[in-house]
């Protein structure tokens, strides 16, 4: 009994990241003990939500699947870290006039408003200071401004309070992917690390250098497009698609291509064949962002490709974009850092988790 009271008066610090995406929520929960950070929990909640519900509804289900788990699993956590993406954020990297950061508070909408395609009165904007710099012999400073559509951070806020848990946090998917990589990232690295989450519906693309995010976009390529073009390959349902997808793998090179003929796997070469277009296309769209990041002038092209969200479990794909961007690729294992792993965790569930994880390593230091 003192046990629970105690509990309710002091709840746990410790913070729910929870990335509700199209196909499933994820949820991360990390403890400390003795300043060594180990897992307290993680849930992978797959979504059935049908085509014709209502965003309210959608919103509903979702706070309602993500109470039944906190309940289900006894977890204490009052706080929790949601992020966004896709339409609804921009990220801009801008050189900004040199101000303090008083100034620059009261300023940010007029200094950003050039920068935003949205309508400055319906975004949430917050910026980061970066560094000092120089422009034609004046005073600048390198920022980057993140603008989020107020309607998509409620939305998130909704359903985090729906579910009743404190929202104290709304971030962006590859601002989490970032503070992932400051843990499982290699220290003292010098290179540029391309990330690239591919979930259902969009892949979150972010460059690092340093330990700092570079390049941020939002590329609408992801597990979907490839549904899409399974189920016109092979004339069947989305549902036979996803298992497809899921296993059959990419054939690369000529031994695999000439297995999958001689055993007459006529579904497994569609497949493949249907997805090596998808990820050409993906292919495309990525190397115009690592131009622009070439582009600016830095001394560190990108040396290693990292692979996270659900589509990063197809067989080959790291193959296949190894010889396209010829550079090492590699799936993430988002709790590379912690001493033990649970003996339950599905190997195909792991790369799923980044964000979330990445929203979990939010401590409180954050906001106090």
């Amino acid at each position: 009994m003192l046990s629970n009271l105690v509990k309710k008066l002091f709840p746990s610090r410790d913070v729910l990241g929870i990335d509700i995406g199209n196909y499933a929520v994820k949820i991360v929960c990390f403890t400390e003990e003795k300043k060594v950070l180990r897992l307290r929990d993680w849930g992978y909640i797959p979504l059935a939500i049908k085509p014709d519900t209502t965003p309210e509804e959608k919103k509903a289900i979702i706070s309602q699947e993500i109470k039944t788990y906190v309940k289900k699993r006894g977890l204490q956590a009052r706080y929790a870290a949601a992020s966004i993406s896709g339409n609804a954020v921009i990220v801009r990297y801008v050189k900004l006039p040199k101000l303090t950061k008083k100034e620059l508070d009261l300023t940010i909408g007029v200094e950003a408003e050039p920068f935003i395609p949205f309508d400055i009165k319906d975004v949430a904007l917050t910026y980061s200071i970066l560094n000092d710099s120089l422009e034609e012999g004046e005073p600048k400073m390198d920022t980057v401004l993140v603008a989020a559509k107020r309607e998509a951070v409620q939305d998130k806020i909704d359903m985090i309070s729906g579910a009743g848990l404190d929202p104290l946090v709304i971030d962006v998917d590859s601002f989490a992917l970032e503070s992932l990589y400051d843990l499982i990232g290699p220290k003292g690295e010098t290179g540029s690390v391309l990330i690239l989450n591919i979930g259902q519906k969009v892949t979150n693309l972010s460059i690092v250098a340093q330990g700092v995010t570079r390049v941020v976009r939002d590329i609408f390529i992801a597990g979907s497009t490839l549904d899409k073009a399974i189920v016109k390959a092979l004339k069947c349902t989305p549902e036979a698609a996803d298992g497809f997808k899921k296993t059959r793998p990419l054939l690369v090179g000529d031994e695999d291509k000439e297995a999958a003929i001689e055993s007459f796997d006529r579904d497994g070469i569609a497949v493949s064949k249907a997805a090596s277009a998808v990820l050409r296309d993906l292919y495309t769209e990525v190397s115009r962002s690592i131009d622009f990041y070439l582009s600016q002038g830095v001394e560190h092209s990108i040396s290693k490709i990292l692979l996270s969200g659900g589509l990063s479990n197809m067989g080959n794909i790291t193959k296949f974009l190894s010889a396209e961007f010829k550079v090492p690729v590699e799936v993430i294992n988002p709790l590379a850092f912690l001493p033990e792993v649970p003996k339950n965790m599905p190997r195909d569930v792991l790369p799923s988790l980044a964000v979330a994880a990445g929203l979990a390593l939010r401590r409180m230091k954050d906001w106090e």
